[in-house]
This record gives C-alpha cells, structure tokens and sequence, in this order.
C-alpha cells in the first residue's frame, strides 16, 4: 500500500513530466493535470469523469484541472499539461 501512495504523491508532483501547450492541435498523451498559464478557452476535453460544455469557457491564468484527462483540445490560451503514469 505505501508503494502506491508514493506513486500517487509522486503523480500528482509531475515527476511523469509535463509540456507546455500552446497550439491548437488535440492533445492525446493522457494528463493528471492541465494548469493554465494565461487565459484559457478549451474547446474539448474528455477523461474520466469528465462532463459538461466547455466550449467558449474562458478559464482565469492560474487555475489547475485535475482528473484523469484523455485528451483535451485548446481555441486559445497556454497550459501546462502534466502527463499521467502510462498503463499497461
């Protein structure tokens, strides 16, 4: 149990990595996390447990979505998206 709660700690610190994502292209690599670093609009995401209209939804510089996100799709903004631990 403790191996896993150190996997989840360190999940949620980015020790998966991250990348900055700027461009409007989709985003597929699977993510624990997206923090927007300027105002953001996202015109698709999907993840588990993810609902709702986000298209034209502007979201404030500094907010942190957190989740299991499969993908995402910005119109505009830039974010730090924070990849999730691969499965097998």
């Amino acid at each position: 149990m403790a191996v896993q709660t150190d996997i989840a700690t360190q999940d949620s610190m980015g020790h998966q990595g991250f990348t900055l994502v700027t461009g409007t292209s989709a985003q597929t690599s699977g993510y624990i996390a997206i923090q927007t670093m300027t105002a953001t609009v996202i015109s698709s995401i999907a993840g588990t447990g993810i609902t709702g209209t986000w298209s034209g939804t502007t979201i404030p510089a500094g907010i942190t979505i957190v989740g299991k996100i499969s993908s995402f799709t910005l119109t505009s903004g830039a974010v730090i998206a924070y990849f999730a631990r691969a499965t097998t």
